[in-house]
């Protein structure tokens, strides 16, 4: 990831994007809108580069450690599948959490508010939504290695990424259509769906709506962590670290 310099497109996105798309608006009605438009298009575009990069090069890893014989060397030398898939997605974590603090730091430094008090609660609010943020792509991200180690890299790619937009915005429709009829079925998929779109924060930051209460952000990481453990589970029996011959 280093010797491609790929990383540099997607820190250019994560740093200079939100400071320059704001200003392609019509912002001179209301100047005011600069700061929250540059926290909005500072997220988006953290959302855009892990979803489009960072979940294809997990999913490249691990269908190259099984392809090319990599991952049977290791096992040959006793390291076992469990900690070779965790090394590859402890890789592809090393540059989401820079990512993640350049995308904290556009907002505290080029987004905050003047007024002590929601400046306060916009900082506890950034960081409320980095926890929700680590704690819905970093699963989907394990997720992208084993599956493309057994499947190859093009479906362990499709896998997370259609989970991530599923959770973002398919849950929307089905709650919808739930909300039109009553349909067992329907409901009983509402309700296991993983609601990602509960982990976005930025109509909170946009319209400075504030933070979150403890009890309802502890409920929101209870339930993302339980998805978490899930996925995890299911990504270590699905990540094969030999082709299968």
């Amino acid at each position: 990831m280093i010797q491609r310099k790929v990383w540099i497109i997607a820190l250019f996105c994560a740093l200079v994007l939100p400071i320059v798309l704001p200003y392609l608006t019509p912002y001179e009605s209301n100047p005011s809108l600069i700061e929250p438009a540059r926290a909005q298009a500072a997220w988006g575009c953290l959302w855009v580069v892990t979803i489009a990069w960072l979940f294809f090069q997990a999913a490249r890893f691990g269908d190259d450690t099984a392809r090319s014989g990599l991952g049977g060397y290791f096992l040959s030398s006793g390291v076992s599948g469990l900690s070779q898939m965790m090394q590859i997605w402890l890789a592809c974590l090393s540059f989401l959490l820079p990512l993640v603090l350049v995308t904290l730091a556009v907002c505290f430094i080029g987004a905050m508010p003047s007024d002590s008090a929601q400046a306060q609660m916009w900082v506890a609010t950034n960081l409320q939504y980095a926890a929700l943020f680590l704690l819905v792509v970093t699963p989907l991200m394990m997720v992208a290695v084993s599956v493309g180690s057994r499947f190859g890299s093009t479906v362990g790619y499709l896998i997370p990424l259609c989970m991530s937009i599923y959770g973002m915005y398919g849950v929307g429709y089905l709650a919808m259509m739930t909300d039109a009829q009553s349909n067992l079925l329907l409901d009983w998929l509402y309700v296991v769906s993983p609601h990602y779109h509960l982990a976005d924060l930025t109509p909170r930051l946009v319209f400075k709506h504030g933070s979150m209460l403890g009890s309802e952000f502890l409920q929101l990481v209870i339930y993302f962590a339980g998805i978490k453990i899930v996925l995890a589970m299911l990504s270590t029996l699905t990540f094969q670290p030999k082709a299968a011959t």
